[in-house]
């Protein structure tokens, strides 16, 4: 499965239980656990064992690439400042998308077909 790593670190170094949580905390190497062969860095040993007991639940949808940019078949590195948690899942954005326009609005406006969008996309990259 591709990812979007920096390093071997996923979601950027931020604690990905704590977007759940609706307070994006940046992980710590004390607290790391590895799923799917990437890194992942916890705030907390808290964060870590929940993220343990089903990391799948926790990891970010599109293997942590821009969803937007996801649903137009192109893998952008993220913001992880911009984020939603929609229907149990963890969705990054670009902050500013051609430098004009904030990819997590465009989001919002129709969830179900972009989101529809990016999963057929993902499935390709991934085949």
């Amino acid at each position: 499965m591709k990812q979007n790593l920096k390093n071997g670190i996923a979601a950027q170094g931020y604690d990905v239980v704590s977007f759940f949580n609706g307070s994006p905390k940046k992980g710590n190497e004390v607290y790391a656990s590895t799923y799917n062969d990437a890194k992942y860095l916890f705030a907390s040993l808290e964060d870590k064992e929940e993220f343990e007991k089903s990391p799948e639940d926790y990891a970010p949808e599109y293997g942590g690439f821009c969803a937007i940019a996801m649903s137009e078949d192109k893998e952008v590195n993220p913001n992880p400042k911009s984020w939603e948690v929609r229907d149990g899942k963890l969705y990054f954005f670009t902050r500013m998308l051609f430098g004009i326009i904030d990819a997590k609005r465009q989001w919002v406006k129709k969830p179900e077909e972009l989101r529809a969008l990016a999963d057929t996309a993902w499935a390709k990259m991934n085949a």
